[in-house]
């Protein structure tokens, strides 16, 4: 099969952390410049927010709810066992007495905090994706900024875009390129369809973290569809809302072609020990 051209679409996530931008910054126009002799390539960055305070506890307290409710989801959607209803509940309300009631101003004004945050990094990435599908461009990947490059990490994506360049030009992708949390600790084997050199395939997408990730024109379309009938899925963090997008296309029947690179083309640097994440700066 012919290769096709494919163009493609990079965007930054960053809240403008001095040190982080000026390392990530110029590996991203390397990467831009190398990949323009492959592709036409256009680069973009999303950093504005509002000043973050703290979420009420009726908000933090819903958002509770709502991420018990998915983990149920995704116990299903990865072919395990959720635990029972009751067994679920009574942890629920227990870790909530101790968040909300028992230790207000630690644990519980810390997540108020983590909370609104959440949201906010969430909104980045849908604002990214609104710019991409604007673009035309067939491809994005989204970089938060605490991505680290390798040596090798710029030939290996060049090799995933002559991959995708050979494939149907209508399918729904979705690409882990960085990872973060340990795969075991997913338990994602379930869905393990295939293995080859540079990536595990899925029979069901899947995310691991959103530090760097691509995604399809297709599937950035499904999902701006779904937030368009779900708005409410906004208020989950980036990575369980994708995950619940992924779980929400499940029950549309809508196939999605899903790999993770192995080992990953980017590190994460918040799980590598490059960065400190920023949910350890969050007062406890």
């Amino acid at each position: 099969m012919n290769n096709r051209e494919v163009s493609l679409f990079i965007a930054l996530i960053h809240n403008n952390n001095v040190q982080r931008n000026a390392y990530i910054r110029p590996q991203l126009e390397k990467m831009a410049g190398t990949l323009g002799t492959y592709i036409t390539s256009e680069k973009i960055e999303v950093s504005f927010q509002p000043e973050i305070g703290s979420h009420s506890i009726a908000m933090a307290f819903m958002r509770d709810v709502m991420y018990r409710k998915l983990d149920r989801e995704w116990h299903r959607y990865r072919r395990l066992m959720p635990p029972t209803l009751v067994q679920d509940i009574v942890a629920f309300l227990k870790a909530s007495f101790i968040k909300y009631i028992v230790d207000r101003k630690g644990i519980g004004a810390s997540w108020k905090k983590i909370s609104a945050i959440e949201v906010v990094v969430t909104e980045k990435h849908v604002r990214a994706w609104g710019r991409f599908l604007d673009s035309g461009a067939d491809y994005l990947i989204c970089f938060e900024d605490d991505a680290v490059f390798k040596d090798d990490s710029i030939q290996r994506i060049k090799g995933l875009l002559d991959f995708l360049s050979q494939g149907n030009p209508g399918a729904r992708i979705y690409v882990d390129l960085a990872g973060g949390c340990n795969i075991d600790e997913l338990k994602i084997d379930n869905l393990e369809s295939s293995q080859d050199a540079s990536f595990k395939f899925y029979s069901k997408p899947v995310t691991n973290t959103a530090c760097v990730y691509l995604m399809s024109r297709e599937l950035v379309v499904a999902f701006h569809s779904i937030l368009t009938r779900k708005p409410w899925m906004r208020l989950m963090g980036i990575d369980w809302m994708m995950n619940s997008l992924f779980i929400q296309m499940e029950n549309d029947r809508m196939q999605t072609v899903c790999m993770h690179a192995v080992p990953t083309i980017f590190k994460h640097g918040s799980t590598t020990g490059e960065y400190v994440s920023w949910q350890a700066n969050v007062p406890h």
